[in-house]
């Protein structure tokens, strides 16, 4: 492990998050990838990202490299804002106008008692809300059994198809063994092999002869002694050759004339396997027609009831919510109008209305102040050219690279965008690169696809470091590739690490890696980093229930260890979030894990005993 200088941070990550949306209005899906992650990784350290696919590993370095823009939070890279995202915002603007129209009805003449009417109305709603929906389930489980008649009926016909196929294949596959067993050898076109082979054989003769003829470096005696022992060797060819075939051209001459003399046995199973397959499809046949017809009238006439009992129970349900929307809507009018108030009254009320909306104004207005701040940090030159300073090695060494470039174009493609280098230093700069990474500068000509996965990945991690970054974001930059190849490609960023004083981000879901690669760890589920520590520490004393099942799951080179481990399952729904919410939490020193009060004070109590 190195050493880490805790004084100086590379990357600061602030409640983070990246939601991807698809559909929209009531068909609207939110798909929260990242959902409020915050971490720091200070110079020269590596900080191993770890957990199962699908919990946001490549989308936190994506949007920290900004293919993605943050959906909220804040990341920071060298004490320079680069990205900002503006949902908290977006969500308080939204709470700060909720929040008003609900100060402004208190402030009216029986304003409690409205909101107190419109609160009754919602929980009415939702109480109807989830009657249709059990309504509904129950209409499909109702339809289902009353369409079982129908559902028996095709399934037995499919089953009784199903016998009768894998019957005809037995009846053909017992055939088709005895008629094996009556030609006992079979044809194997040795004739025409041998005819190939002698061929081939004169072919080869023909050339070195007239190769030995047009020979000018020997003289005719020489010429004429060679071609002689090349014909020698030539029909000593031709003899082994007929050796070797003319007992398997006898024995396929006898084959074909032993099927010749079996003829009317094998038109004996022949007519056999058809009398056969015509019994078997007439017993088919017959099988279905036994299968009763189930009362499709009887069948149509129950699924109408059901219709029309559901349609009715919905109707019912829908006037009901009509109904309550209508009430309180009348008992909203008499409230308001009940009261009359006085001159004094109006102005006093249309005073206390006119400050709400004053401040609420203001609220909204510094809540749009840091959306646009947000919107300034993502589009700033500033925050641009310092992304630049962090480069990021692809998951897969393959996709990852264009197969219409060359080597020299893929590692050189930043440097060329930027546009600061002639193309001599630019040159120079990814042979250097190649070097680095332990390929040879002649490789800069070839394309993607003369490479092995391992040379792919060097390839991608030349591209990374020819940038000179102060950050390397490292995706799973092992998981598509071989036991030795990951080996070669870990060694080799071992190495830039000690030798570049890389800072590393590396993205992986193998513990066995992470554990000996990286100085903290942080294991991260659904969107959540739900525990973060030192390798040693993580390791020694796992906190969260995640990371247990995770640790567990890490096979060891050890037989009798492997004998006797026993994986540990998680089970998110152990968790009673409900009314105690988990907080990011400080469990030692450089150890946090995510938990209630009631888990933290659990785990403390484990935590100490393990120490």
């Amino acid at each position: 492990m190195s050493i880490i200088d805790k004084t100086e941070k590379v990357l600061e990550v602030k409640n983070l998050k990246k939601y991807f949306y698809s559909g929209v209005g009531k068909k609207r899906l939110v798909v929260p990838a990242v959902n409020g992650v915050s971490f720091d990784i200070y110079k020269r350290e590596v900080l191993g990202l770890v957990g199962e696919s699908g919990c946001g590993k490549t989308t936190i370095g994506r949007t920290l490299i900004k293919i993605y823009n943050p959906t909220d939070g804040r990341v920071k890279f060298n004490g320079v804002d680069i990205s900002a995202g503006y949902e908290t915002h977006l969500e308080n603007i939204k709470k700060i106008k909720l929040r008003l129209k609900n100060e402004i009805k208190v402030l009216k003449p029986n304003g409690e008692k409205i909101i107190e009417e419109e609160n009754k109305l919602a929980r009415r709603l939702l109480e109807i809300e989830f009657e249709l929906k059990a309504l509904k389930e129950q209409y499909n489980a109702d339809l289902k059994e009353a369409k079982q008649p129908k559902i028996e009926y095709r399934t037995a016909r499919y089953e009784t198809k199903n016998a009768h196929m894998l019957a005809v294949e037995g009846l053909e596959y017992d055939i088709n063994e005895r008629r094996k067993a009556l030609v006992e050898t079979t044809v194997n076109n040795s004739k025409i092999q041998y005819e190939k082979e002698v061929r081939m054989a004169k072919l080869a003769y023909q050339r070195s002869a007239d190769g030995l003829k047009s020979s000018a470096a020997l003289e005719k005696d020489e010429i004429k002694k060679r071609l002689d022992e090349l014909k020698e060797e030539y029909e000593a060819n031709l003899l082994a050759l007929e050796e070797q075939y003319n007992p398997l051209i006898k024995k396929e001459e006898e084959t074909r004339k032993h099927k010749r003399d079996i003829k009317d046995d094998l038109n004996v199973l022949k007519a056999e396997l058809k009398e056969r397959k015509l019994a078997e499809k007439e017993a088919y046949k017959q099988k279905l027609e036994e299968i009763p017809l189930p009362d499709y009238e009887a069948m149509k006439e129950k699924v109408r009831l059901i219709k029309e009992k559901y349609q009715e129970d919905r109707q019912k349900l829908n006037a009901q919510a009509k109904e309550s929307k209508i009430e309180t809507k009348e008992k909203i009018i008499s409230l308001t109008k009940t009261v009359v108030l006085n001159e004094e009254e109006k102005a006093k009320l249309k005073e206390g209305i006119a400050a709400l909306k004053a401040k609420a104004k203001e609220d909204i207005e510094l809540e749009k102040d840091h959306i646009r701040e947000a919107k300034e940090i993502n589009r700033s030159p500033e925050a641009k050219k310092e992304v630049r300073k962090m480069q990021m090695i692809f998951q897969d060494p393959i996709s990852s690279l264009n197969p219409r470039m060359t080597v020299r174009e893929i590692v050189a493609e930043g440097l060329v965008i930027q546009g600061e280098l002639t193309k001599a230093e630019i040159d120079k700069r990814v042979r250097t690169a190649l070097e680095l990474v332990g390929l040879a500068p002649e490789f800069m000509a070839r394309y993607p696809h003369e490479f092995s996965g391992g040379q792919r990945q060097r390839i991608g991690v030349a591209r990374a470091l020819i940038m000179n970054p102060d950050l390397v974001i490292a995706d799973e930059p092992v998981s598509a590739l071989d036991v030795s190849v990951r080996a070669q490609v870990i060694n080799l960023l071992t190495n830039l690490k000690e030798d570049l004083g890389l800072t590393i981000l590396f993205i992986a879901h193998d513990l066995s890696i992470i554990e000996f690669f990286c100085d903290r760890i942080a294991v991260m589920y659904y969107g959540h980093i739900v525990e973060l520590a030192t390798s040693e520490d993580l390791f020694k004393n796992p906190m969260h229930p995640y990371t247990k099942s995770l640790l567990s799951a890490v096979p060891q080179p050890d037989p009798d260890y492997e004998k006797g481990r026993k994986r540990i399952f998680y089970d998110p729904r152990q968790h009673d979030y409900r009314f105690d919410k988990p907080t990011f939490r400080q469990i030692g020193e450089d150890h946090y894990v995510l938990a209630n009060d009631k888990e933290f004070e659990l785990m403390q109590k484990e935590y100490k005993k393990e120490k």
